[in-house]
């Protein structure tokens, strides 16, 4: 297994070369949705933000406050092996950032700068929310042989025992 530092700085890389991520919610009769969302990570908190419309069915979810689970996957074309790509997943707690508040506005402006003008014409739109999405705990699975939990600042490497205990063996 590889040292921590290195661990850390891998994922980074990872968090930092995605745009978007994967965001799964779901619904109050449990019912799982899927779907895709820009994002901004704030490194120093490892807090994530995204900026959703009320029109897609995964921000009522968001809106009602309950865990909503993230992954950022390393690209397909530049994996030497696809079914090893390098990921991270997060179960996340979820706060909405009010329009009107400091925060938001300073949020818009990184959504600009990342992803251009575009930002700008969905900012105008009234059904646009911005969500921190802050982490309680997550996996980070380094290719083939490399899996690691994530809880705060600590990485931990998942080994056979672990995935025993999963398992429920």
């Amino acid at each position: 297994m590889k040292k921590t530092e290195a661990v850390a700085a891998e994922l980074n890389r990872l968090i930092s070369n995605a745009q978007t991520l994967t965001l799964a919610t779901m619904d109050m009769a449990g019912v799982p949705e899927a779907s895709m969302a820009p994002f901004i990570y704030e490194e120093t908190s490892r807090w994530f933000y995204t900026a959703v419309s009320m029109l897609s069915p995964h921000t009522a979810h968001l809106a009602a406050k309950k865990p909503a689970g993230i992954m950022i996957i390393e690209d397909e074309q530049g994996a030497p092996q696809v079914l090893g790509r390098k990921r991270v997943s997060y179960r996340c707690d979820v706060h909405e950032i009010f329009r009107e508040s400091e925060s938001c506005h300073a949020l818009y402006e990184q959504f600009k700068r990342k992803f251009g003008g575009i930002m700008e014409v969905l900012f105008e739109l009234p059904d646009f929310h911005v969500y921190c999405l802050r982490p309680m705990s997550g996996r980070y699975i380094a290719g083939f042989g490399g899996a690691y939990t994530l809880k705060g600042d600590a990485i931990a490497p998942i080994g056979p025992d672990d995935i025993r205990k999963v398992a429920g063996n």
